[in-house]
């Protein structure tokens, strides 16, 4: 990731760390369950796609790579994985998962790490790795899910924003009023070409048409194969 677009993103999610949290924290505010069930509606589909696709995962060993607040990362370990590899380079973001982790006494078995995943050395192999709601800020894209691939023995699950008549234009205004960076968003076309390039086994795409439309690619990945 180059380093000004690296530098721009970082500071977006340090800054804002705890109102990404609040997305996904229904139990504690009536009024904004209600708005982020309607208006962010595909962050809880792809939640429960992730879920669902990674299947039974008492045992197992995850990579949550931009794993934010942690939610995912404490979920799996809730669901009885063994070992959770959590990393972000927002410390904000990983002090909220931390936390989250000792809330639910799953700490001993969720590791966060503030690092660029393009530049950080992993020494083993995972059962199941995903990306949620990071691909919309990587602009080197098959690099990246290689890496993801060559590090996963099983499910590889990773989120694309798509291309929106109307909120994408919206989107793409609010960031830049914000100082928040650029976005990326995708195809179906380009999600089948990114796939393809960084070698992901058995793929296919799972199309959520809520909130501006996501993709969710679902393959295996490439450790020992």
């Amino acid at each position: 990731m180059n380093d000004p677009y690296k530098r721009k993103v970082q500071r977006r999610f340090e800054r804002d760390a705890q109102s990404f949290d609040a997305i996904y924290r229904l139990e504690r505010s009536p009024f904004w369950r209600l708005v982020n069930t309607t208006l962010r509606k595909a962050v809880f589909e792809r939640y429960a796609i992730t879920f669902e696709r990674a299947g039974d995962v008492t045992g197992k060993t995850v990579l949550d790579v931009g794993c934010g607040s942690g939610v995912y990362s404490v979920d799996f370990a809730r669901r009885g994985a063994r070992r959770v590899v959590g990393v972000d380079f927002s410390e904000n973001m990983l002090a909220l998962a931390r936390r989250e982790a000792e809330q639910h006494r799953v700490a001993d078995r969720c590791e966060f790490v503030q690092a660029d995943f393009l530049e950080l050395d992993l020494e083993e192999a995972f059962d199941i790795s995903i990306a949620m709601g990071v691909f919309d800020y990587v602009p080197d894209q098959v690099p990246f899910l290689r890496k993801m691939a060559a590090l996963t023995t099983g499910e590889v699950i990773v989120a694309f924003p798509s291309h929106s008549l109307i909120r994408e234009p919206a989107r793409r205004l609010r960031y830049k009023l914000a100082a928040k960076g650029g976005v990326y968003l995708y195809g179906r076309d380009d999600v089948e070409r990114i796939a393809a390039g960084a070698g992901l086994r058995d793929w296919g795409i799972v199309r959520i048409d809520s909130s501006g439309g996501v993709f969710v690619l679902v393959g295996k990945g490439t450790a020992g194969a």
